[in-house]
């Protein structure tokens, strides 16, 4: 019996490695600014701290609302940050040879999904436009929840695993480190799609999120680059500012357009001729003149030296 109990015993700690221990699966939503909630339903109504953390369940839901930025974190540390009035249904998650996940999102976010050297990838992104598929990535996406999509792809830990943009029309897009694309819906569920390269112009929409670390080597603005998940508000104040500076700019180069021309040195032009306001001289042609009268004569009185006026003569 005991020979029984021991066998039983060693079969069960041999399969306890198999069983994902909880903190394998926890998925960890921090509220790094601002209104964030959570919850099961597809409008989540469980508020979230500003700073504090709590855990997501497979299905759950976490939202962000005006001006507030949120980090979700996953067991093999991938983060996926969220901008302003988005919205991310954590589908799934598990990891077994590699870490499975599954995302249905709304509105701006950005994915850092790590591949640890031997280590395999396999994020999936939802959006009304089309999915999106990760395998070791840094970049943005941008799911407008009126149609259209946007995918910025900053850096690839494996160049020979690039993100793959398949279109709800059944169009494979593949984009390596530093490309973009956009996508427009049109009437009757036709979708056009282009991929450029990514600018400045194409990072602007994210600027809240901060800019990323290889920003320098893409042409794009590093103020906020290295300040982690809470620098979106400073990049954003970064691009008003510079958005103010070119407005300045563009003030003063029309003030410089409508203000008086500097004089011509007199070596290289004449001096101008002031023109005189010319002096009225007196007519020489005769001109009848018809002058009506319409009251009468003024009355002429004459001082007599006794201080009596006399009476005007008839």
């Amino acid at each position: 019996m005991k020979a029984l109990c021991a066998s039983f015993f060693t079969a069960l700690l041999a399969l306890l490695p198999l069983v994902a221990s909880p903190a394998d699966t926890d998925k960890t939503l921090q509220n790094v600014k601002g209104s964030v909630t959570y919850g099961p339903q597809k409008t989540p109504t469980s508020a979230l701290a500003p700073k504090a953390s709590t855990t997501l369940n497979n299905n759950d839901y976490a939202a962000t609302g005006p001006n507030s930025l949120a980090t979700i974190t996953l067991p093999d540390s991938s983060q996926i940050e969220m901008g302003s009035n988005a919205s991310v249904q954590m589908v799934s998650f598990s990891q077994t040879d590699i870490a499975h996940a599954s995302f249905v999102v709304v509105g701006k976010m950005r994915f850092t999904v790590n591949h640890p050297a031997g280590a395999k990838a396999d994020y999936n992104f939802t959006t009304s436009t089309g999915q999106i598929a990760v395998r070791g990535t840094v970049g943005d996406i941008f799911a407008n929840p009126s149609g259209g999509l946007q995918v910025n792809v900053y850096a690839l830990s494996n160049p020979a695993l690039p993100v793959q943009v398949t279109l709800v029309n059944g169009q494979v897009f593949t984009l390596a480190a530093g490309q973009s694309l956009v996508a427009t819906a049109a009437a009757a569920g036709a979708v056009s799609a282009s991929v450029t390269g990514v600018s400045q112009s194409m990072f602007t929409p994210f600027s809240e999120l901060g800019a990323p670390v290889n920003a320098s080597s893409l042409g794009i603005s590093s103020a906020a680059a290295g300040a982690g998940a809470g620098a979106g508000a400073g990049a954003a104040t970064g691009a008003i500012a510079a958005g103010a500076a070119g407005a300045v700019a563009v003030g003063a180069a029309v003030v410089s357009n409508t203000a008086a021309s500097p004089s011509p040195s007199p070596s290289t032009a004449p001096t101008p001729t002031q023109t005189a306001t010319p002096t009225p001289q007196p007519s020489t042609t005769s001109v009848p003149i018809t002058v009506t009268r319409t009251s009468p004569s003024p009355v002429r009185t004459i001082q007599r030296p006794g201080g009596f006026p006399t009476p005007p003569a008839h």
